[in-house]
């Protein structure tokens, strides 16, 4: 079987490599193209198509898949939110994601983040970088002392919250579909509103959804207790970027940690260096000290890249050759 492994990045060719010499009887040709309309012309004499991209295929291009012969999309990553399920299905072809890749990797990022705002390292570290040691109106919270709101409990989510009831906190989960270890480290909410009431740290881990887009606005972030904190390692889409500034601004939060973006897409992965961004509110969110931007790397850890490697060419052959595999997401 030819494989084409889309939007390949240099930290992956050497779990590529590993799994080519496992799998001889598959050749995989990997580029750095992503899936557009521009790149139809890789797909000749393909069989499978593996894929790694923030920016959503033209509709077209699912036609094209079905013309190729072509019946099946992995993708490796958990969320496929950049990918049109509804017309994918239409067109015969089956969507897989890799949902369980590394919890520990985006938890820990998850916890550092929490830590890096309750205990002001921007403001220390601006402080220092002027050779002003006074701490005064520095001080911090312990872990401890915080109530805990995680939104979302699947793999991830119950990960983060295991760190956090570690280290002592209160944790609230709220999940459509509760699973009952977690009552091991928190308790559920019955309703959204209630789990995030009074919470002092908010942190997301849902899937997006057409249903669930700014699932977290000003409403909700109302609830949240003063100087609260947000952190978002889910999805951009969760949250309302204009709704969290204005939170911001009044005070009613102290700080956020966003590895994702509502509007990532046209910069994330990309080099912008001394170039005008064109979004006003990234350059906003960027020099804020309240605020930690990260590029969408909180799964970005030497074990994650080698599971959704090999997780997305396993994928890639079960549902071409069968037609189906156990991760493959349905539309909502």
């Amino acid at each position: 079987m030819k494989i084409l492994f889309l939007g390949i990045r240099e930290d992956e060719r050497p779990a590529l490599e590993a799994w080519q010499r496992e799998h001889p009887e598959h050749e995989v040709v990997a580029r750095e193209e992503i899936l557009t309309a521009a790149t139809l012309p890789l797909l000749k004499g393909v069989q499978a198509v593996c894929l790694q991209q923030v920016i959503s295929p033209e509709p077209e291009v699912y036609s094209a898949l079905a013309e190729a012969g072509i019946r099946q999309l992995s993708s490796r990553t958990a969320g496929v939110d950049m990918l049109d399920l509804a017309l994918a299905k239409q067109h015969g072809i089956v969507v897989t994601n890799v949902p369980v890749y590394s919890p520990n990797a985006i938890a820990e990022f998850v916890l550092a983040s929490t830590l890096y705002l309750t205990r002001r390292f921007a403001q220390i570290e601006r402080k220092n970088s002027q050779r002003d040691f006074r701490f005064a109106g520095l001080i911090g919270r312990e872990l401890a002392t915080l109530r805990v709101a995680v939104l979302g409990t699947g793999s991830i989510g119950l990960r983060a919250a295991r760190l956090f009831h570690a280290l002592g906190a209160e944790v609230v989960g709220y999940d459509p579909y509760p699973r009952p270890d977690f009552g091991e480290v928190g308790q559920y909410a019955p309703t959204l509103e209630e789990a995030v009431e009074g919470a002092d740290v908010l942190t997301l881990h849902m899937p997006l959804l057409a249903t669930n887009h700014h699932v977290v606005d000003a409403a909700v972030l109302a609830r949240l207790a003063p100087g609260a904190v947000v952190i978002n390692a889910g999805r951009g889409g969760l949250l309302d970027t204009a709704a969290l500034l204005e939170a911001l601004n009044s005070g009613h939060l102290s700080g956020a940690a966003l590895d994702t973006y509502e509007n990532e897409a046209p910069y994330y992965r990309y080099d912008w260096t001394g170039k005008d961004l064109g979004d006003a509110v990234l350059e906003e969110l960027l020099g804020r000290e309240d605020v930690l931007m990260t590029p969408h790397v909180a799964f970005y850890t030497d074990t994650a890249v080698q599971n959704l490697v090999t997780g997305g060419l396993d994928n890639a052959v079960l549902a071409a050759e069968t037609g189906t595999a156990p991760t493959v997401v349905e539309p909502a």
